[in-house]
């Protein structure tokens, strides 16, 4: 916690009035020696704890008063005020001062139940808080997640989706791709989640063989994780017309003229 947080938490008030565990005693006292807005917070603190057993002793009322003057006149002998010294005046001062030192007492005790309270309530609304936003943040990668398996679906239940399996080529082991041609608009979605991670400063590019020639259709992101998964379906660049199509293993970077090595290939 920073210097804030340790002031505003409540613990200084309990460690004053000598609530707090060991542990917790240990820690005030390293935090009072590191920082000096601890220290002085504490002594704040002791200073308003005693102005306020003061400032809010409570009173007694006229019946209870009159026990109490009773009670003192039944267990000390009257003594003539102008006559007596200042150690008879401390006597009966001294007999006196017990209970207002209980209700000073009884007021701390109030304030020590409140100061618990709050800070009971501070530490669970900072667990609370902390939870939240852990379940919004598990909300939101579930909404990203739904949103692209919509996407994924959407595009592989279009009636006008013709799907095409991309294969290895002879020197290639184990990889292999599928696209999604839309016969109405023309347009490309490729799904690369079978090809092998690409090695480190290496990219694949998706290319359409349009009359004989490769014409590039972007390069391929391989980094997007959804649902465990590394990659979805995405969208590529429009050939209009295309008779075959393929992947490239290529330097990383922006996009090359031609491919270098031919990864997989399909025809329509």
């Amino acid at each position: 916690m920073n210097v804030q947080e340790i002031i505003s938490s409540g613990i200084l008030e309990l460690y004053c009035m000598g609530l707090t565990s060991e542990a917790e005693t240990n820690e005030v006292r390293q935090w009072a020696a590191q920082y000096h807005e601890v220290a002085e917070e504490i002594k704040a603190i002791e200073t308003s704890l005693e102005n306020y057993a003061q400032q809010n002793a409570v009173i007694p009322s006229a019946p209870v008063k009159e026990k109490i003057l009773s009670a003192i006149n039944t267990t000390a002998p009257v003594v003539d005020m102008s006559k007596t010294d200042n150690a008879a005046t401390k006597a009966v001062v001294k007999q006196v001062f017990p209970f207002w030192k209980n209700v000073a007492a009884a007021c701390i005790i109030l304030l020590l139940a409140s100061l618990f309270f709050n800070y009971t309530f501070y530490n669970k609304s900072q667990l609370l808080s902390k939870e939240l936003a852990t379940t919004q943040t598990d909300l939101l990668k579930q909404k990203e997640i739904t949103g692209a398996m919509k996407q994924d679906m959407g595009v592989m239940a279009d009636r006008n989706a013709q799907p095409v399996s991309l294969s290895a080529m002879p020197d290639v082991a184990d990889a292999a791709a599928r696209i999604y041609w839309m016969k109405n608009s023309g347009e490309v979605y490729i799904d690369p989640s079978n090809l092998p991670a690409p090695p480190k400063g290496k990219q694949y590019q998706f290319w359409g063989i349009v009359d004989g020639v490769p014409v590039s259709g972007g390069m391929i992101n391989t980094d997007i994780e959804v649902n465990g998964k590394k990659v979805h379906i995405q969208k590529m660049k429009t050939f209009g017309r295309a008779q075959a199509f393929a992947v490239s293993l290529e330097d990383a970077g922006p996009e090359k003229p031609a491919p270098s090595k031919v990864i997989v290939m399909g025809k329509i």
